[in-house]
């Protein structure tokens, strides 16, 4: 049975949210672990909503010695540290169940933002792209975009170079993103353009239009062209991007294309 702790907290009627082990040993012939060498805990909800973690430890002075119970606490505990143990043990169903989908957001911004080296408009792009990723694919997906797979795809990949370091794949996906995204513009506002069209081509074709075209754009292609030919002439030489530059140009793509889904839902 389980003994209140020694700081007075009881865990009585409330509710499991989340439990784990961390063992040292156990019995191959138990149909159990609860009583197993190691450490055991529980992350309760009391009635008045608020979060308790239990710790109970199981000791053995010898190999094949006796176990017996050791020190167990009972101690309460905030909702972003909920969040947080529920992200170690990737549980994001815990997360939605009990709410906690603001706590996540803060707590990956404060790990993005304690990255030494990295100004605030890297952060800022860190958040754009990782903690809205999951948003923007969702209205890709209400959208009428024909090219919403290959979107959802692209952004998938340049989360995965961003992580790993791949600035110059990084690169490399944002020309081809880029070049999606100012294809939508054209069918959105009926511009005649060609499948075969490059990047520069289409910028060419929006600008020679009525509509408006943000000129950084032209800058940030300028940035993917140099690290595209370098892909395709070896003999060519361009510098390795940084991770600030790669971060800065993933900024503004995504930027473009929150602004062509939300240019999409207007009636």
């Amino acid at each position: 049975m389980m003994k209140q702790a020694q700081i007075g907290y009881d865990v009585k009627g409330a509710k499991t949210v989340l439990s784990w082990k961390i063992l040292l040993d156990y019995d191959p012939h138990s149909s159990s672990l609860e009583d197993a060498v190691g450490e055991h805990y529980t992350i309760y909800k009391t009635k008045e909503d608020g979060y308790l973690l239990h710790c109970r430890h199981r000791l053995q002075d010898s190999f094949a010695g006796d176990v017996y119970d050791g020190p167990e606490y009972v101690y309460p505990i905030s909702r972003e540290v909920v969040c947080l143990y529920a992200l170690l043990h990737e549980r994001d169903d815990i997360i939605e169940r009990e709410g906690l989908a603001s706590e996540r957001k803060l707590l990956v911004e404060r790990v993005l933002s304690s990255v030494t080296g990295e100004n605030k408009k890297v952060v800022q792009a860190k958040k754009e792209i990782y903690l809205h990723l999951e948003d923007i694919t969702a209205q890709i997906d209400g959208s009428s975009f024909a090219l919403g797979d290959d979107l959802k795809h692209d952004l998938f990949e340049l989360q995965q170079c961003l992580t790993v370091g791949a600035y110059r794949a990084a690169l490399a996906i944002c020309g081809r993103l880029l070049e999606l995204c100012l294809k939508l513009y054209c069918i959105q506002n009926s511009i005649e353009f060609s499948d075969k069209w490059m990047v520069g081509q289409l910028i060419n074709a929006i600008s020679r239009s009525e509509y408006y075209l943000d000129p950084s754009l032209k800058d940030v292609w300028q940035i993917i062209n140099q690290q595209r030919i370098v892909g395709v002439h070896v003999k060519e030489r361009a510098p390795i991007p940084s991770k600030e530059q790669a971060f800065m140009v993933s900024f503004a793509i995504i930027d473009v294309l929150k602004r062509l889904i939300k240019e999409s839902k207007r009636p």
